[in-house]
């Protein structure tokens, strides 16, 4: 009989303690975690760069910038605290394009009167750009979930999968160099056919992707140089899941500038992507990523896209 009593005691254990396992939440993420990434971002570059009154633009895909490209580094450090986060991204590269144009002629009024035509050309024009920027955000997460809460099955504390939400703010800051030196053959000027002298003043002129201030125009060659920095302050989120044990989506976006003080009209970031878990503290990522910015003086309406790979150590 206390055989029996035994049995049944033991059984009893057995299925209270598998109950509770079954219902058991998934364990709570660790307080504090920090990922230190190195990445390769295979970028396509689009924009037009202001020197003192020079204007050249830049079009080129990721291989044109393979050609051009003097050097690059990419990478980033990443911690968090519970639900407070910091992000800090920095890139850095230096590109060398050239750009030249044909003769092109240009109605022109001097100043004793008629209807004259102005030709200046041909342009050779060379611009090296070199382009730093730190990306500083502080994140708040404002939704961590056991991802099998949102894929339907009974919670599981085996499936450490997550869904997470971040609200993010901070800054980028940029320093953009523009070194371009421009060649231009002197230029001719006529009047009812006849040639006549040039006026000592002459107007800025496009020739397309090359923009000449007026004293230049005349003929002749510049080498001009010049350095601006300013801060963008952003906003935005970053939303990530994991598909499996191994394999998480994430996507990211944010926008800011503004016109706040020095900032820019506007700059703007997209990406989105996956990572694969190599090991414990181990990653690959893939993602495709854009990033842009609108501004009056040193670049304007430029856009980097494309896509980006990295290799990333959790600790």
């Amino acid at each position: 009989m206390k055989r029996f009593f035994a049995q049944v005691a033991v059984c009893v254990l057995a299925c209270v303690t598998g109950g509770a396992a079954a219902n058991a939440l998934p364990p709570e993420p660790k307080d504090w975690e920090g990922q230190i990434k190195l990445y390769a971002w295979a970028s396509a570059l689009q924009t037009k760069v202001e020197t003192r009154g020079t204007e050249t633009t830049i079009d080129e895909s990721f291989f044109d910038i393979l050609d051009d490209l003097g050097w690059a580094v990419m990478g980033g450090v990443e911690g968090r605290y519970k639900r407070g986060l910091v992000m800090v991204d920095f890139l850095g590269m230096q590109v060398a394009a050239s750009e030249d144009s044909n003769v092109n002629t240009f109605p022109f009024q001097p100043p004793g009167g008629g209807d004259g035509l102005l030709t200046a050309g041909p342009v050779d024009a060379s611009t090296r750009l070199t382009t730093w920027m730190v990306d500083t955000k502080f994140g708040f997460r404002a939704l961590s979930l056991p991802m099998s809460k949102l894929t339907g099955p009974a919670e599981q504390d085996d499936d450490l999968r997550r869904f997470d939400f971040d609200l993010l703010a901070g800054f980028r800051v940029w320093n953009v160099t523009s070194k371009v030196h421009v060649g231009v053959d002197p230029a001719s000027l006529t009047v009812g056919g006849a040639p006549v002298s040039l006026p000592g003043i002459l107007p800025g002129l496009d020739f397309g992707d090359i923009s000449l201030p007026g004293p230049l125009v005349g003929g002749g060659s510049q080498t001009v140089e010049d350095t601006v920095d300013w801060l963008d302050p952003i906003v935005g989120f970053r939303v990530s899941g994991d598909v499996t044990k191994r394999i998480s989506l994430f996507a990211l976006g944010d926008i800011g500038g503004w016109g706040v003080g020095t900032a820019s009209d506007l700059t703007w970031q997209g990406m989105i992507g996956g990572s694969f878990d190599l090991s414990e503290h181990w990653s690959l990522t893939a993602a495709y990523r854009a990033l842009g910015v609108n501004r009056d003086t040193a670049i304007r309406n430029t856009i980097l896209y494309g896509p980006q790979f990295g290799a990333v150590f959790r600790f």
